[in-house]
């Protein structure tokens, strides 16, 4: 939960015990936790899951674990009190940040990814301030992937805001690093298209992340979660592939039009 914010227990037993038959004894260790004041229930939803999160203290026992080991740790959830009453709000939950939760959960159970090497909303910024933040960054060497971002879509983003997005990962990866040299800083500025030249080692991004042993950009990975379809724009309809209309062949032209000639009226 230092790195995820908030879990539920079928997440946090695919996260740490994924060899368990179920998640019984992540939920006894969560009561366990609950009794040393270092985590709480912030909400129970409709289909009775609970959701679990930090608290206080157990957030400044994380930052003094993980931090470190340079793992960033997510922000603190806080407990919000009716302004009249002064009862306790149960916090909000978003589906969004579930799917992202149990994205690295199915991928840890599955063998690729150590469940401390992932984060969370990785800000990649763009010139002109922008931050591209990416909903789940990877790092699992021992599978074989030195690093991966993912996109998690629940069917809430059109075709052209999904572009859009790729777009700005491109450009984040075509920026140089500060260090580099004025020479390519000046011929990139001049040339648009010289940063295809300039070796992938004067990058920003691999000063970031580790090497991933191909030519190319950072690799990027779009998760589509289930969640309600976005309605399609008409810009986005400019990506969805046409229906093309079927050929005919000469013998069939011939008898749709004779057929047309004697219908009636």
């Amino acid at each position: 939960m230092g790195i995820f914010q908030r879990a539920t227990p079928d997440q946090l037993w695919k996260l740490t015990r994924p060899e368990n038959q179920h998640d019984k004894l992540t939920r006894d260790n969560l009561l366990d936790l609950q009794d040393h004041r270092l985590v709480r229930i912030e909400s129970v939803q409709d289909d009775q899951r609970q959701v679990w999160v930090l608290t206080d203290r157990g957030h400044r026992e994380a930052k003094q674990l993980l931090e470190p080991k340079n793992i960033r740790v997510s922000a603190l959830r806080k407990q919000k009190h009716h302004p009249v009453t002064g009862e306790l709000l149960a916090g909000s939950y978003n589906d969004h940040a579930a799917a992202v939760t149990s994205t690295a959960a199915e991928l840890h159970r599955a063998g690729i990814g150590h469940r401390l090497g992932f984060q969370t909303e990785v800000a990649h910024r763009l010139a002109g301030g922008y931050a591209q933040r990416a909903d789940l960054v990877m790092r699992a060497p021992a599978a074989g992937v030195p690093v991966l971002l993912l996109e998690i879509d629940r069917r809430t983003e059109d075709a052209h805001d999904l572009v859009h997005k790729l777009r700005r990962y491109w450009q984040w990866g075509r920026l140089l690093a500060p260090d580099a040299d004025k020479h390519t800083v000046h011929l990139v500025r001049s040339r648009p298209d010289a940063i295809e030249h300039v070796d992938h080692e004067k990058r920003l991004w691999r000063r970031i992340y580790p090497p991933t042993g191909r030519e190319g950009l950072v690799p990027l990975a779009f998760v589509f979660a289930e969640g309600p379809a976005a309605p399609c724009s008409a810009a986005a309809a400019d990506y969805i592939p046409r229906r093309q209309p079927s050929r005919q062949t000469r013998g069939e032209r011939q008898r749709r039009r004779t057929a047309a000639r004697v219908r009636p009226g």
